[in-house]
Formats: structure tokens, sequence, C-alpha cells
């Protein structure tokens, strides 16, 4: 779940205005986490590329998470740290 690129509070808090978040049912930094997550999606890889990096494409999956759990990214993170704990066991 890391990535090199990040968008700052203020960036995430703008698209989220664009795409009408209503800040009293999601976090802002649970959104920001999940730009900088969604980025994956991105020019970071080729093939896997759908949002060619546009904060406004990002923001959409992010908030598409976020509509499922408003906690999504926490859980992510979560999962991401167990599954590299169970693959590092040997």
């Amino acid at each position: 779940m890391l990535t090199t690129e990040q968008f700052t509070t203020e960036e995430a808090k703008e698209v989220g205005e664009q795409l009408g978040i209503k800040w009293d049912q999601f976090d802002v930094d649970q959104f920001r986490r999940g730009m900088d997550v969604e980025l994956e999606h991105g020019t970071r890889d080729p093939l896997t590329n759908v949002t060619n990096d546009d904060p406004l494409m990002t923001g959409k999956i992010a908030l598409a998470h976020l509509n499922e759990f408003p906690d999504y990214y926490d859980r992510l993170e979560k999962m991401e740290d167990e599954a590299e704990e169970f693959w590092e066991k040997d």
C-alpha cells in the first residue's frame, strides 16, 4: 500500500468536493489515503493504467471503495500487513 506519490489533504478535499462527497460521511484523511493507494491504477504500471494518474478518476476509485466501507483503507492496510507477515514466514 506504500506509494511514492502522495496527495495532500487539500488536494484530496478539492477532488472530493468535485465528486460531491459529504465530509460528514467520510473522513478526509481516509479519502486522501485512498487516493494515494489508487494511484496503483495509474501510470505506475502501463498494463493496468486506467486513470493516467488523473486525480478525479483516482478519487472516483477511492470513493467507490469508501462507499462499500467508510474505513476501507484502514481495513486494506491491516489485510496487507497480515498478508506480508504470512508470506514472510519461512
